[in-house]
């Protein structure tokens, strides 16, 4: 296999896990999801995890370059994934609304989407930098 292919795909695998998990779940016909009428929001706040989740696995697989390169790589993996998380919350919300019985997408859905992928993000920024900051004052010791 191609090395650099070999790295991105490898690279990949947590992100491409989580949008899998994603998929599964909001592809499930209505007539699977209990009739119960949930309390206010916590769907909002389901969408919003899974989607933090989701931007912080796709982030996490490329942490060694994230750590070795500089501030453009970083800006534009932050960006990336942005991108890629508000993508595909819209793209479910769609699948949802057209193609799955029973479900139906939302604004609101997709809204908690896009904040949960900037919430991954930021998670993952403020980890990475907390962590090379330990790094570094270990290193001095």
């Amino acid at each position: 296999m191609i090395p650099l292919l070999e790295r991105f795909t490898r690279n990949s695998y947590p992100g491409v896990f989580c949008a899998a998990v994603i998929l599964l779940l909001t592809g499930l016909p209505g007539s699977l999801l209990p009739k119960v009428k949930p309390a206010l929001g916590i769907d909002k706040v389901a969408h919003l995890l899974m989607y933090l989740a989701f931007a912080f696995c796709c982030l996490w697989g490329y942490r060694k370059p994230y750590r070795e390169r500089g501030t453009t790589y970083r800006r534009k993996a932050c960006l990336l994934t942005m991108a890629i998380g508000i993508g595909y919350g819209a793209l479910t919300e769609v699948m949802q609304e057209c193609l799955i019985p029973g479900r139906v997408g939302s604004v609101y859905d997709g809204l908690a989407d896009l904040i949960g992928s900037l919430l991954g993000v930021a998670l993952f920024v403020f980890f990475s930098q907390k962590g090379n900051k330990l790094k570094n004052e270990s290193f001095r010791k």
